[in-house]
Order: structure tokens, then sequence, then C-alpha cells
């Protein structure tokens, strides 16, 4: 890790904690109806606060975990920090929430055995933004999902560097960059390259040896990062029901996103969750870069809400008849990140008035469980 990175804090290190910030706000008051004491885990905490001021994930999860814990409810943080230097800052600056945060010096790999002891009573919810992918050996991480077939509640935001993952696997087996790395701004040639790594190395980091087809397949960087991640969610599938994944750009431009967020949970509420946090972030960073100072909105296609692919994406996966909680969640998989479940139950309850769709009462105004089709029910009822 360079001295300089905790100088200033980067746009993209903003959009990954305003995502985290938006998930955790709804997240905690809902999962303390479990009945078990919650964990929020911070696995690379850093200082806390950058050199510029800015607040970093320790004292974002630091503060959702304080407006809980003073409600009277059994929330708390374990905040982990390697490096000396960073935890001595970081254990100044959590010091207004040090009642209910637990800080621990040490590697992640130390600290992932005590996160798969309190996965066996506790609710965790695991947030990983390491520096670089190295620390990231799946059977780690998996010591730790395993609780979730015990019917332990873990979820992870796991910040998964694909595009270094790539580059050290071209170095590994000597093959050839692909031709589109050159006019990537996004893919930088320098950062998070660990020329030390072996081909074992990778295949521990990515959960097996998937990776080594992918990178010599000789097509480009672009379709390589792609084929890994999904791989890599395969690999996740295993332990996880609901699966998400975000990529975040350094800028709006960038062919390749810097980072792809994955995120994993039991739960269809959490994935909706998740969604609506990515959605929010999402809007107020765009909102920032592309759209303040420009007359018009410069955004892309596929920034804006369009309401034709929310419409076209419900359509497309009500193939039979299914409960409204069902559609919305197959639906929002297609189009991750771009509408709040309320767009959805509005453009949903707007289809059923147009007959696109209907619904098992007859009514536009539904919960959850209606029942929806592209055909009538032979039973409907009058319409709303």
């Amino acid at each position: 890790m360079s001295a300089e990175f905790f100088q200033r804090k980067k746009p993209w290190s903003q959009y990954k904690d305003m995502i985290l910030s938006y998930y955790l706000t709804p997240y905690l008051p809902k999962v303390c109806t479990l009945g078990k004491p919650v964990v929020v885990v911070d696995s690379f905490a850093g200082p806390g606060r950058f050199e510029d001021g800015t607040e970093g994930s320790p004292l974002l999860i630091a503060r959702a975990v304080s407006q809980i814990a003073e409600k009277g409810r059994a929330v708390s943080a374990l905040l982990v920090e390697e490096k000396k230097g960073l935890f001595d800052r970081l254990k100044a600056n959590i010091t207004p929430y040090e009642t209910c945060c637990r800080l621990e010096r040490g590697s992640f790999e130390d600290s992932a055995r005590e996160i798969a002891r309190l996965a066996r009573n506790h609710t965790v919810f695991v947030y990983l933004d390491p520096y670089g992918i190295k620390p990231l050996h799946f059977q780690t991480l998996a010591a730790i999902y395993e609780n979730i077939k015990q019917g332990s509640s873990v979820e992870v935001l796991l910040n998964l560097n694909t595009p270094s993952l790539v580059r050290n696997g071209l170095a590994v087996l000597r093959c050839a960059q692909p031709g589109d790395i050159e006019h990537d701004p996004s893919v930088t040639q320098d950062e998070d390259f660990d020329r030390t790594m072996t081909v074992e190395d990778l295949d521990s980091i990515a959960g097996g040896g998937y990776w080594r087809d992918i990178v010599s397949s000789g097509g480009s960087f672009a379709d390589m990062e792609q084929a890994l991640l999904h791989e890599y969610m395969n690999v996740m599938s295993r332990y996880f029901g609901q699966l998400c994944f975000y990529g975040v750009k350094a800028k709006y431009e960038h062919m390749t996103p810097k980072y792809r967020l994955v995120f994993g949970s039991r739960h269809p509420d959490a994935f909706v969750l998740m969604n609506d946090a990515v959605c929010n972030a999402r809007d107020c960073f765009l909102g920032r870069q592309r759209v303040e100072g420009f007359l018009f909105d410069m955004r892309g296609n596929d920034e804006s809400h369009d309401p034709n692919r929310l419409r076209d994406a419900l359509l497309k996966e009500l193939v039979a008849p299914t409960p409204r909680s069902d559609l919305i969640i197959r639906s929002m998989r297609r189009v991750f990140g771009e509408y709040r479940e309320t767009e959805f139950k509005r453009m949903i309850s707007a289809l059923v008035k147009t007959q696109q769709i209907f619904s098992a009462s007859g009514k536009s105004r539904i919960n959850d469980q209606e029942m929806l089709s592209r055909n009538p029910f032979h039973s409907s009822g009058a319409k709303a």
C-alpha cells in the first residue's frame, strides 16, 4: 500500500462507502428482529479518517451501529487493521464510538477465525475492502460462509478487484496483454500488480483454476474481466442464495470498472435492500460527476431511469403466473442497481391498469403475494 493512499479519499472510495452506508441504514433495524446479537465487521479498516478529513468506512459503520445500540439493541462493530500506524490512528478516530466498537490489530486471516466463530451465534455483516487481492484466499472466506449452512445470517459486501486478477493471471501465465487494455485508462499498468504471485496464489484467491482458461482465451480484457467475475460468483453461489455485483468506475467514461462490489446474502429482502442502496449511491454519485453543471441530463441511456427498460424487464420475466415479490426479484436481476423497489411496484400497477399484466384479484393495488400473469385469470373480479 502506497504512503499516499490515505491522504485523500478517491471518488471510487466515496462511491463504495455511499453504498455501504445506504445499506446499513435499513439493514441494522431489520436484522435486529432476528433475535441474535448483530456484529458488523470491517476487515480492512484503515485509519478511519483520511488526511483530508473525510471519513472512511470504520467511522461510517461505527456511527450506524451506535445509532441502533443507543436504542438498546445488541449491535456492535469489529474493526480490524493490521498495520500499527494505521491501527493507532483508527483507535484515536473511533474514540467517540468505543462503547459499541471493538478494535483488533492483526491480519484478515487471523481475524477470519474470530469472525467465523462469531457467525455461529451472531448475525454477521462482513465488509471486505482490501488494498489488492492477495489477502482474499477463498478458503479463508469459505470458513465464514459455511455458517450459513447451519442457519446463521451471514452477509458479505466484497470489493473484488477483478481487473487485477486478470492482469496478474496474464502475467503468471505469460500471456500477451489484450489490445484493448491500451485504450482503457481504467486499467492501470502498475497499481496492484504483484510480480511475486504464483499460479497457486491465484487458484487460492479465485477459489479454483477456472481463471486460467479465461486469461489464456485471447479475448478482450473487458470480456476476460466479466467472465472471471461470473465464475467467481458461481463459486460463491455454493453458500449464498442471493448474489449480485456492481461495477465501481473511477470515472464515468471508463470501459472497465475499477472494482466490482460483490454482495452475498441468504435472503431476498437483503438483495432488494442492496439494490436500493446502489440506486441511492448511484444517483448521488452520478449527480455530482455527470449531471450537475449541465443544462441537460448528460447520462447515457444505461444510467438514466428509462421506464421502457424497467417495463421490458418485468414483461420478459413474467413467463408464468408469479407472485409480485418473485417477479420483482427476478426482474431486478436484469437491471440491478437501476430502479428502486418502489419503481418496480409502480410499474407493475401501471401495467395491470393497461392490461399488459393481469392480477389474480383483477385489482391494480396489490400486495407482494398477489399472483400476476401475462394472460387474464379466469376467476378475476372487477378491476380497480
